[in-house]
């Protein structure tokens, strides 16, 4: 008990405080129960103890020196056991500093990859930077790059980081393109390119996909590069289950979308359509022409059956055979463009029979000037409709 209040005077006033104190108590003949030489070593040993980093050495460098809290603080210190003075760690520092992170980000990043408190400035992280540099990274690209993803920092330079680069650049076609995708959060410069890019490539050429097809599905989503080979294999034969093989111009499409499309949520949808007049084989069928459908939401892919049906006269088989109908905008496109064509029907002025999707199929502009300015004159109502709908859906 008496050492622990000893130690406590130790922390709060310091050694020398402790010795005058035990100085004076000796020459009062303070009845102590211990000798004054055994004090000395002890308070000798605690001071010594106490000038050398503990375990809570680390905790409070990240508190006072990093910013974060406590709890952030004892948890990243679990990464930094072995460090024992402040010299590398404000290295470190002084480094993210002078390439111009501030200290929210320099917090972010410590948070984010403790280890690298640990790291040697001018054999990891100076090389590091400077071959990004090298590679186009602007200093904005790195600080993006860094504070979105900071275990890049980890990643070693000349093993992982940089082939890894080199062969995303070659998937995407540019390190433009590259640095575009990094800043969307993707994590494929943390995938192995020995375990799963380069055998994934290898099954996918196999199945004889040209590369221009693979860059398309990787710039699609980058992950369906990066699942287990197994995995890809299976989910290449499930596309080849809905009739669309590998060498369709189509694959390239229906592939990336099944692959965020679990079996469960597949059938989903395709339970949806049913409900809203479709077979089983025209859902199928429809998927593989317009795979991107699966994204339309329920609400609005029943909003959009309601008025193709209902308000449009379309059968749901016909929506079926143009599903490409369902990926038109409802407010901007599918419903201006069918009531500007009553109009011109109840003017007479529409009596060709047009099909409904290569209404909706055709360009705004060419839209705009065979079914509307032509017609300006004689119906100067339908110009002022068709361009005030079109701006309030917009807006």
């Amino acid at each position: 008990m008496l050492l622990h209040e000893l130690s406590s005077l130790l922390r709060r006033r310091g050694f020398k405080t402790l010795l005058t104190f035990l100085h004076h108590c000796r020459r009062l003949g303070d009845p102590l129960t211990f000798s004054f030489s055994s004090v000395t070593t002890a308070a000798t040993a605690a001071a010594v103890k106490s000038s050398s980093p503990g375990p809570q050495f680390m905790v409070e460098y990240l508190i006072t020196s990093c910013g974060l809290s406590p709890s952030e603080a004892a948890k990243a210190s679990n990464h930094l056991r072995r460090i024992k003075s402040p010299q590398r760690p404000d290295s470190v520092l002084g480094f993210f500093k002078s390439q111009g992170f501030d200290d929210a980000d320099v917090k972010k990043i410590v948070y984010g990859q403790p280890r690298c408190l640990g790291f040697d400035v001018e054999k990891t992280l100076a090389p590091k930077f400077r071959a990004l540099r090298d590679l186009g990274f602007s200093q904005s690209d790195l600080h993006h790059l860094v504070l979105s993803h900071p275990s890049v920092l980890n990643l070693r330079l000349h093993r992982t980081l940089l082939p890894r680069i080199e062969v995303w650049r070659k998937l995407f076609g540019s390190m433009e393109l590259l640095k575009k995708f990094l800043k969307r959060k993707n994590r494929f410069l943390w995938w192995s390119i020995e375990k799963r890019i380069l055998p994934n490539l290898s099954l996918l050429r196999d199945y004889g996909i040209p590369d221009k097809r693979i860059s398309l599905m990787v710039k699609r989503g980058p992950s369906l590069i990066a699942r287990r080979p197994d995995s890809l294999r299976h989910l290449v034969g499930r596309v080849e289950e809905l009739g669309v093989p590998p060498h369709s111009g189509m694959f390239a499409w229906v592939l990336p979308t099944l692959h965020t499309f679990s079996k469960a949520r597949f059938a989903a949808k395709m339970e949806l359509m049913r409900s809203f007049g479709w077979s089983e084989s025209e859902f199928l069928t429809a998927f593989s022409k317009a795979p991107c459908m699966l994204n339309v939401s329920k609400k609005m892919m029943q909003r959009k059956m309601e008025f193709l049906v209902k308000e449009a006269g379309c059968t749901p088989s016909y929506v079926a055979r143009f599903p490409v109908l369902l990926m038109c905008s409802l407010d901007k496109r599918l419903v201006p463009r069918y009531r500007a064509i009553e109009i011109l029907k109840s003017k007479g002025l529409h009596t060709r029979k047009h099909d409904l999707y290569r209404i909706m199929c055709v360009s705004e502009k060419d839209f705009f000037e065979k079914f509307i300015l032509c017609h300006k004159e004689k119906v100067p109502e339908l110009h002022e409709m068709f361009t005030a709908g079109c701006k309030k859906a917009a807006s």
